[in-house]
């Protein structure tokens, strides 16, 4: 389900618009209240595009849709104005408008999920509000058996082994989305990054849109005693494989390698280029998985997860944020790049391409010469983790990402923020330079994280991270950690 209106910047345009928003969200299974309060969130919203969109005097068109797939709401309310217009976001920022107090107030109350900007260029900007209409959550209704958590030893301990038995290893059915849930709630608690895992409608919907691709191990008796899955989040043409989890009484079977290898053949139908992971650093298994199935280790996203996030029976008391290894996997034969970093990366750099194995030149890194970029700003407010995913560099980037960045840290009260540059623009290697001197440093690639190539990753930590908590199994692994640590270190010194 589908609607769209678009109207231009006059005040008297917001009467239709606000008809328009209540009409379309009766239409969805909202219950009274959160229709009531995603309806005035709407409102506020376009009442703030109207006003602040366009310059004074200059009329404007703008988009407002809203649109339903398999239970999520998105919506957003587009114009077509000024193009990263920093100065104005800023004052935006420190006026206390009504919108920024009622965006605040969306993600303390879950009137929304997730909030976004998404910047396109000199075609404007848009705010983008997410809402999962499935709010059942998998710890309420069910019995403390079913969800007791499973203490997962390492070798003998609490939970006995399951007899030796054949699996089947094949793709999710939707009737089996909420042994998933109980699956991932008895290995993790409550504490997986992804809230998505806990609500089977959600699992199943994903799954319907192919946006998701579970498959699962099942038993002889019928049930899940694993999980592991493709996850399309990225624009380019890869794929992640996550949300693993296996029952501690099926575990040493070889599960996760089966799982895995069904589904670099579901990426291969789909025509990816590869796949991605991102293995914990807190054991060294997943990372050993990941290594073992080909992956190749590309960068290390520091402290991408909070410190309450458990591990059942290998590490339930965090020290600190929880990072990964990033680890990339081709399903061809890569094509030649030129890449664009600032010089003193490039012998890391050197050596995380030869590790990948693929072809690479190092060109001249200059400023960038358009006027105006294109970025998308998102928050994983359960992970605290912000990200800046910048797909053309304008003239005007390196000023929006600060801003973008700032406002992520002292508003969002995000921990972490990763942003993202385009490794095969010229500019990047400028950007990069001009970015470290606010804090952000060098974490690693992403092989195809854009439809235009490969990306640049740079981290800003809030707080500092300790090296020994940081388990790596490859040598390469190793000196990425501490290579990032120590340019956090150099970075910070600047400031």
């Amino acid at each position: 389900m589908q609607f769209e209106l678009s109207f231009d910047n006059d005040p008297r345009s917001l009467a239709a618009v606000e008809a328009f928003v209540e009409s379309a969200l009766r239409q969805l299974p909202l219950a009274d209240d959160d229709g009531k309060r995603l309806c005035a969130l709407i409102n506020a919203a376009a009442h703030d595009a109207v006003a602040r969109a366009y310059p004074n005097g200059e009329t404007g068109t703008l988009q407002l849709s809203i649109r339903d797939s398999g239970g999520r709401l998105e919506i957003r309310i587009r114009d077509f104005g000024l193009p990263q217009d920093v100065g104005q976001m800023e004052a935006r920022l420190q006026s206390g408008v009504s919108l920024r107090a009622w965006l605040r107030a969306a993600q303390q109350t879950d009137v929304v999920d997730e909030v976004h900007w998404l910047a396109f260029g000199p075609q404007g900007k848009a705010l983008q509000l997410v809402k999962w209409l499935h709010r059942g959550h998998i710890a309420a209704g069910l019995s403390p058996d079913e969800l007791t958590p499973a203490v997962a030893p390492l070798s003998v301990g609490a939970v006995p082994l399951a007899p030796p038995q054949e699996y089947t290893v094949r793709r999710l059915l939707p009737s089996e989305a909420t042994q998933v849930s109980q699956l991932m709630y008895r290995t993790y608690g409550g504490t997986y990054f992804n809230a998505d895992v806990y609500y089977p409608d959600r699992i199943a919907s994903l799954n319907q849109e192919q946006e998701v691709i579970s498959v699962i191990a099942v038993g002889e008796d019928g049930r899940v005693a694993a999980h592991c899955a493709l996850e399309r989040n990225r624009l380019g043409q890869v794929a992640e494989i996550g949300q693993a989890a296996v029952d501690p009484a099926h575990r040493g079977r070889g599960l996760l390698d089966r799982m895995k290898q069904l589904l670099e053949g579901e990426a291969r139908s789909l025509g990816l280029v590869g796949w991605y992971a991102d293995a914990v650093t807190v054991h060294t298994f997943t990372q050993q998985s990941d290594a073992h199935h080909g992956g190749h280790v590309c960068g290390v996203d520091l402290a991408v997860s909070p410190e309450s996030e458990s591990f059942r029976g290998i590490a339930q008391h965090l020290r600190q944020r929880v990072s990964c290894v990033l680890y990339f996997r081709w399903l061809g034969d890569p094509a030649p790049r030129t890449l664009y970093v600032p010089a003193r990366h490039e012998a890391i750099t050197a050596a995380i391409y030869d590790n990948l194995q693929a072809p690479y030149e190092f060109g001249e890194s200059t400023p960038p010469t358009a006027e105006h970029g294109e970025h998308s700003v998102k928050l994983a407010a359960g992970a605290a983790l912000g990200t800046v995913h910048v797909e053309s560099l304008g003239r005007d980037s390196v000023p929006a990402i600060r801003h973008a960045v700032r406002e992520l840290v002292e508003q969002s009260r995000a921990e972490v923020v990763v942003v993202e540059l385009p490794l095969v623009d010229p500019a990047c290697g400028h950007a990069s330079e001009q970015l470290e001197a606010d804090g952000l440093a060098f974490t690693g690639v992403g092989p195809h994280f854009s439809p235009r190539g490969d990306i640049l990753k740079l981290t800003y930590l809030v707080r500092p991270l300790a090296r020994e908590p940081i388990k790596t199994f490859e040598p390469l692994a190793a000196r990425l950690v501490e290579y990032a640590l120590a340019e956090q270190n150099r970075v910070r010194a600047g400031l």
